[in-house]
């Protein structure tokens, strides 16, 4: 499964890319104007992919078809590594289509069935992001979805990868991950809870005291 950085920070993102987990970045216009306010969405955008060169989703903040086009055009001029992140509702079908058409890859977000999958997919959108935190919220089985969306796109032939947003934790990453997404969305946060486990720190201290009671070789 790729991981797909969500951060504005480029020191963050660097730390990823060193150590060679970095597969994209998520840049969310909140997170640039939380780190760094006078910065505008499209130089960041260049400045990552310059810096790295990996896939970059990103979002539109228009709300209708011909403004989200037109922005939709405009990141994608920012870099070619842009991937356009389009709400996954009515006016967005003909930006979709007209975007796919010119090259432009583009990645539906707000997905909850199959049968979105299958219209979002059958438009030539090159990932399929499904928010499981709303259904999680909401008590529905995340996983589920994941499970279907898998089937729709592997049933239909669609070359479009499943995508998820922040898992709540390790647990649920891995289900996600056996469920057939390929790719996630992943937070500093949700990035330090896969490393932890309680008994991987108990057996850490079992062998260091281990070591501490046994006399060892002075080394010259």
């Amino acid at each position: 499964m790729k991981i797909f950085v969500q951060s504005a920070e480029i020191a963050q993102i660097k730390e990823w890319a060193n150590a060679e987990l970095l597969d994209g970045v998520v840049l969310s216009p909140l997170d640039l104007a939380a780190e760094d306010p006078t910065t505008s969405v499209v130089a960041r955008l260049a400045e990552i992919a310059v810096d790295f060169g990996v896939p970059i989703c990103v979002p539109v903040t228009a709300i209708n078809g011909p403004e989200m086009y037109r922005e939709a055009r405009d990141l994608a001029h920012a870099s070619e590594h842009a991937v356009i992140q389009l709400p996954f509702v009515e006016d967005a079908v003909s930006p979709i289509r007209k975007l796919v058409a010119d090259g432009v890859k583009v990645c539906t977000t707000h997905v909850y069935s199959g049968a979105q999958a299958f219209i979002a997919g059958k438009l030539g959108a090159s990932m399929i992001a499904l928010d499981v935190r709303d259904l999680e919220a909401q008590g529905r089985p995340s996983v589920e979805l994941v499970e279907q969306v898998r089937a729709v796109i592997d049933r239909c032939g669609f070359e479009c990868d499943v995508a998820v947003t922040p898992a709540q934790n390790s647990v649920a990453f891995t289900e996600y991950l056996l469920a057939g997404a390929d790719t996630a969305y992943v937070t500093t946060e949700l990035f330090s809870s896969l490393m932890i486990h309680s008994l991987t720190d108990r057996g850490v201290d079992r062998y260091l005291s281990a070591l501490s009671k046994r006399h060892l070789p002075r080394s010259l």
